[in-house]
């Protein structure tokens, strides 16, 4: 019996120095994993952004290698020590990057030839630096789940995400690789606020101002933008955590995108990454058919302006944007754009709604020809999905007709008729959050100015691209007060009711707007005295709409008057009633109530 209790203490001893050593391991191992990170985030940034000679590239090289040895056994040797197994959604895709950043391991460190074919496509510098992102993605989804249990109130946390990718792009846009001459940081931060934004003013020409890279940057920030960094960090944190995404992010995503319950969120994420890609790539292929450049420059202006009209951000390479003479006749192009901005305006949860019921209405009509019985599953009635797309409709056929009786024989004074048509269409469409133009705006009459601030105050619909107070808060707000008008105390909308806390939520949000709207205009009378008091208003609300149309010529501005609108482009991308929720919002609630009164307001 000694023997045998002898046996179970040492074991129990050395069970739990194994635990302690996993311990100790593990940490070591963070700790390097972390440094190689961030050493690896400083060597690409000076290996994209800066001049060198050809020895510190072959140095740059190098380190790349040493870092990734560093980061692949870091990371993987703890999980051998310490392994669980994942959800499947998870292990797939860690057995695959485990697949694929082995055999770069083993093709670069000369454990087999890189001769051979199959391991030549693992070969190389530029492989060694994906393997090395996407351990980092890998690893910053987990350490942003980590930073969510911070208790933070999510409308925060969405706010703050958008303001550390713009202090991110504006450092990246500063690189001397980036940009092709003097560019000043403001400048560089007004550019980046513009794209995270979706915005698209501009106090630059990003044409001629920005490189090849500078562009890339601005189309990777205006991607990043339009979906949001908690979609990215939520999506990575299915793929390569075990625990899939912290319940935090999970709610703040549900309430972002609207889903209605946490269990379909998944598949809601990839719907949207799927139809945001595949969107961008359709448009961008239409595009490029329809030009007959050089295919370089094809395929740059396809994919830029593809992702800059479906995010909505109204960027342009070229140096007029579409009203460029490249581009001006082509209407193609024009209507191509149109839709692509209607598209990623109209929201993701529209778009998923319109899928599923696309793909149900197919599935029945197979069935129907085949005969079968078997009953297809019916689909629910999704309410707010008529309300957008009943009230987008609306709005762009109401725009585009006012738009073509005012200018007419104004900007569009001698032009075909099927070119005024196209340009009614394309004005009344880009109004609403996207900012390209095709026409000389400068030209615009006093009423059609007046209708472009309405459509820009408006803007797209909820969990999309694009900003404004929403389609659904006009819509809302106009039926509650004609149901006022007729005395009717309830707000029926189909076969629902709408809530009290929904209409205060209306009235909030256009308060607050005209609130920031209002205030930033004051500012900038004052910022830019010698302007137009009408400009500036137009300025004011395409910055709080993230539209990008300028009258007042952004550019011009003071460095007052640009930290202005920067403002008003960040508080318009992340929605006053957002923002201030998240500075303001306190976790007390009161249970006691005191008597109402009723208050004379008319």
């Amino acid at each position: 019996m000694k023997i045998r209790e002898k046996i179970f203490k040492l074991l129990f001893i050395a069970g739990d120095k194994y635990k302690i050593f996993v311990v100790w391991f593990n940490g070591v191992c963070r700790f390097f994993l972390i440094t190689a990170l961030f050493l690896f985030v400083l060597s690409f940034i000076f290996y994209i952004g800066f001049h060198y000679s050809p020895e510190t590239h072959e140095g740059l090289q190098t380190v790349f290698r040493v870092l990734f040895l560093i980061l692949f056994l870091s990371k993987y040797l703890p999980e051998i020590l310490n392994f669980r197994k994942p959800e499947a959604v998870s292990f797939i895709f860690k057995v695959l990057l485990f697949v694929f950043v082995l055999c770069v391991f083993l093709a670069n460190f000369n454990l087999v030839s890189p001769e051979k074919s199959i391991w030549r496509l693992f070969y190389g510098n530029n492989l060694v630096i994906t393997a090395i992102f996407l351990i980092g993605i890998s690893e910053v989804s987990e350490l942003l789940n980590t930073l969510s249990n911070i208790k933070i109130h999510p409308a925060l946390i969405f706010s703050l995400s958008f303001l550390i990718i713009i202090l991110i792009g504006s450092g990246l846009l500063m690189l001397p690789r980036t940009h092709s001459g003097q560019l000043s940081y403001l400048d560089s931060l007004f550019t980046s606020v513009s794209a995270v934004c979706v915005t698209g003013l501009i106090v630059v020409d990003t044409a001629t101002a920005f490189t090849t890279l500078g562009k890339i940057i601005i189309l990777c920030l205006i991607q990043i933008g339009g979906l949001g960094i908690m979609t990215f960090t939520v999506f990575f944190g299915y793929i390569f955590t075990s625990s899939g995404s912290s319940f935090r992010n999970r709610l703040l995503l549900k309430e972002i995108f609207s889903s209605e319950s946490l269990s379909n969120l998944f598949k809601l994420l990839v719907k949207i990454i799927l139809i945001t890609f595949l969107t961008e790539a359709a448009g961008a292929l239409i595009i490029y058919a329809s030009l007959d450049w050089e295919a370089e420059e094809r395929v740059m202006f396809s994919i830029f302006h593809a992702v800059s009209a479906f995010c909505n951000a109204g960027f342009s390479t070229l140096p007029d944007g579409l009203y460029s003479p490249a581009v001006r006749y082509n209407n193609y192009v024009q209507v191509s754009v149109a839709l692509l901005v209607i598209l990623g305006g109209i929201g993701f949860p529209v778009l998923v709604n319109v899928y599923s019921a696309f793909k149900r209405t197919l599935i029945t009509l197979v069935r129907k020809i085949k005969r079968s019985r078997i009953p297809v599953k019916p689909g629910k009635k999704n309410i707010s999905t008529r309300l957008v797309l009943y009230t987008t409709t609306i709005l762009i056929v109401a725009g585009a007709g006012l738009y073509y009786y005012f200018e007419s024989d104004a900007s569009l004074k001698g032009v075909d008729n099927t070119r005024k048509i196209v340009a009614s269409f394309f004005a009344s469409v880009s109004a609403r959050t996207a900012g390209f133009n095709m026409v000389d705006i400068s030209l615009w009459s006093y009423p059609t100015v007046f209708l472009m601030i309405i459509l820009m105050w408006i803007g797209a619909s909820p969990g999309s691209t694009g900003g404004g107070i929403k389609t659904t808060t006009f819509a809302l707000a106009c039926m509650s007060a004609w149901n006022s008008i007729r005395g009717r105390e309830r707000l029926k909308l189909g076969n629902r009711e709408i809530g009290s806390k929904t209409i205060s939520r209306v009235l909030t949000i256009i308060f607050l707007s005209i609130a920031v709207i209002t205030t930033g205009f004051f500012c900038l009378l004052l910022a830019e005295p010698d302007k137009n008091p009408i400009h500036l208003l137009f300025e004011c609300v395409s910055a709080f709409g993230t539209v990008g149309l300028s009258l007042a010529n952004t550019g011009s501005f003071s460095e007052a008057g640009k930290i202005i609108i920067i403002f008003l482009m960040f508080i318009g991308r992340i929605g006053p009633l957002t923002l201030f929720t998240g500075l303001m919002f306190s976790y007390h609630k009161r249970y006691s109530h005191y008597p109402e009164m009723e208050i004379i307001i008319n």
